[in-house]
C-alpha cells in the first residue's frame, strides 16, 4: 500500500508538470498548437503511470480478496469431505451411512440432487435422496431399466451431459423431475452393492472435480458398508455364542437339579426371583450404588449355577428322603465349595476369568452364608457376604419353602414370607428383606408362572432342608 501511495504522488507530480508545460505553450488566442513528438510521449507515459497506480490501488486488492475466498472455499470443502469420511467410517449400520451421504454429498459436489441406491437382487432400490425437487425415494426399478442399474452391472461411473440424448436413460422416469444431466457412481466396482447419483438441473457436463468427489464419496461408502457387514457378522456370532453359553449353563444346572429330584423350573424361578429382587434394590439405598443394569443381567444369567456343586454329592445323601445325620449334613454342605472349584477349573482351562464366571463362582460359594455369621462354608457375617450371595439366599430359600421337595410338602406363599421376615437380621440381610416384602407378590407370580405340576398347591409346615 505504501508503494501504491508513493506511486500516486509520483503520478500527481508528473501530471502537474505536464499541465504547467502545456500552459506555457498555449497561444495567446486560446488555440492550442500541435503537440510535438516529445509532448505526445510524455502524455502517454503519464497516462500509463496513472493507469498502473489505479490498477494497484483498486484491482489488485480485489484479486487478492478473491484468492483468499478461493483458499477458504477449498479448505471448507476439504474439511467437509474429511468430516463426511469420518462420519461414514464411524457408522454402525446402513441408516447412518445413508444419512451421512444425504447430509453432505450434495453440497460437496455442487449438484442439485443426490440419491443413494441399494442393489436388491435384480432391482435398484432408491433408499434416500436430497434434492431441489422430488426424485424416486422409496421406489424400486428393474436393474436393467435404470441408469443406476447400468452403473452397477458394468461397475463403471456414468457421466451424462444431456439425459435426452442418451439411450440408457429411461426418459419416462425422468420426465417429471428437474434432472437434465447426471453422474452415477457404483458403490464398490467389483460386485457393486449400490450406487450414488448426482443430478443437475442444467444440461451440461459436470466438472471433473465434482465427478472425482462423488467417486470418493462412493468409495468411502463401500468401505463403510463392508465395516457394517463385518460388525453385524461379529454381533451375530457373539449373540450365537451367548445363546450357546446360556444353553450350556442351563444344561449343567439341570444336571445338578435332576439328581436332586428338583425340576429345571427351580432354575428358572430362582433366575427370575434374583432379577426381580435386584431390579427393586436399584431403587433403594444403599444398594442402588452397587447394582448397575449390567450387574443385574449377570446375576440373572449366573443364578442357575448356584447349586452346580451338588453334582459331587453322593446319591445316598442327596436323594435321602428323611432328615440328614450330622455327618451327612457336613457332606451336603460341601456342595458350595465343590461348585466354586468346578467354576474355578473352567477359568483355568480358559486361561482367564470373566465377570460372568467370577460372579457365578461367588454365588455358588456364598449363597448359604448367613447375616449373623452362622452360615457356611466360611461363616461370613453381614456385608462380608457378597451381594450376589445375599440375594440368592432369599431366592433359594423362598423357592425351597413354597415348592414340594422329596423331604417336604410345599408351603403357602404367605407363610414363606413370614418365615423370611422372622429371619431378617439372622439369616438374611435386613435391607434385602425390606425390599423382598415390598415385591413379594412378584415372587408369588413367578412361582405360579413356572410352577411344578402337582407340587405347588400342597400345604405343610416343614422348613426347607438346610442345604
Amino acid at each position: 500500500m505504501a508503494s501504491g501511495f508513493a506511486g500516486v504522488l509520483r503520478c500527481s507530480e508528473r501530471i502537474t508538470a505536464l499541465k504547467i508545460g502545456r500552459e506555457r505553450v498555449e497561444a495567446p488566442s486560446g488555440e492550442r498548437p500541435p503537440l510535438s513528438l516529445k509532448q505526445m510521449c510524455e502524455r502517454v507515459s503519464n497516462f500509463q503511470l496513472l493507469l498502473c497506480v489505479l490498477l494497484e490501488q483498486l484491482y489488485i486488492p480485489f484479486i487478492r480478496e478473491k484468492q483468499r475466498d478461493a483458499v477458504v472455499m477449498t479448505t471448507s470443502t476439504t474439511d467437509s469431505m474429511e468430516d463426511l469420511i469420518l462420519r461414514m467410517s464411524m457408522a454402525r449400520n446402513m441408516d447412518e451411512i445413508i444419512a451421512a451421504v444425504r447430509h453432505s454429498a450434495r453440497g460437496l459436489i455442487g449438484s442439485d440432487g443426490i440419491t443413494f441406491v441399494l442393489r436388491d437382487q435384480d432391482s435398484c432400490y432408491y433408499a434416500d435422496e436430497d434434492a431441489i425437487g422430488p426424485l424416486w425415494k422409496g421406489q424400486r426399478f428393474p436393474i436393467n431399466a435404470c441408469i443406476s442399474g447400468w452403473a452397477m452391472r458394468h461397475g463403471e461411473t456414468v457421466v451424462i451431459e444431456d439425459i435426452y440424448r442418451d439411450s440408457r436413460v429411461p426418459i419416462d422416469a425422468y420426465s417429471n423431475t428437474f434432472v437434465k444431466s447426471l453422474v452415477m457412481v457404483p458403490v464398490r466396482q467389483d460386485d457393486p452393492v449400490g450406487a450414488i447419483g448426482g443430478y443437475w438441473a442444467k444440461a451440461s457436463r459436470p466438472t471433473e472435480e465434482s465427478i472425482e468427489r462423488l467417486q470418493r464419496v462412493a468409495n468411502t461408502a463401500a468401505v463403510a458398508m463392508t465395516n457394517v457387514a463385518l460388525i453385524n457378522s461379529l454381533a451375530a456370532a457373539k449373540e450365537e455364542a451367548a445363546r450357546a453359553r446360556d444353553a450350556m449353563i442351563l444344561a449343567m444346572a439341570s444336571l445338578a437339579e435332576t439328581r436332586d429330584h428338583e425340576t429345571g423350573n427351580h432354575i428358572r424361578r430362582t433366575q427370575h426371583y434374583v432379577r426381580a429382587l435386584a431390579e427393586a434394590m436399584k431403587e433403594q439405598e444403599p444398594y442402588s450404588r452397587e447394582l448397575s443394569d449390567e450387574l443385574v443381567d449377570l446375576l440373572y444369567k449366573s443364578a442357575p449355577l448356584h447349586d452346580i456343586g451338588k453334582v459331587g454329592i453322593p446319591d445316598s445323601i442327596l436323594l435321602k428322603p428323611g432328615k440328614l445325620e450330622p455327618e451327612e449334613f457336613e457332606v451336603m454342605k460341601s456342595h458350595a465349595a465343590l461348585g466354586q472349584a468346578a467354576i474355578a477349573t473352567a477359568e483355568r482351562y480358559m486361561g482367564s476369568t470373566t465377570p460372568f464366571l467370577s460372579l457365578a463362582k461367588e454365588i455358588a460359594y456364598t449363597h448359604h452364608e448367613k447375616w449373623n455369621g452362622s452360615g457356611y462354608p466360611q461363616g461370613l457375617k453381614g456385608e462380608e457376604i457378597p451381594i450376589g450371595g445375599r440375594i440368592m439366599a432369599i431366592a433359594d430359600v423362598y423357592d425351597a419353602l413354597v415348592s414340594e421337595r422329596i423331604y417336604k410338602p410345599a408351603m403357602p406363599h404367605e407363610q414363606a414370607v413370614d418365615i423370611i421376615l422372622k429371619d431378617s437380621g439372622q439369616h438374611f440381610d435386613p435391607g434385602l428383606v425390606q425390599v423382598f416384602t415390598r415385591i413379594a407378590p412378584q415372587f408369588a407370580e413367578i412361582h405360579r408362572r413356572f410352577g411344578d405340576a402337582g407340587g405347588d398347591q400342597s400345604f405343610g409346615n416343614s422348613a426347607s432342608r438346610a442345604a
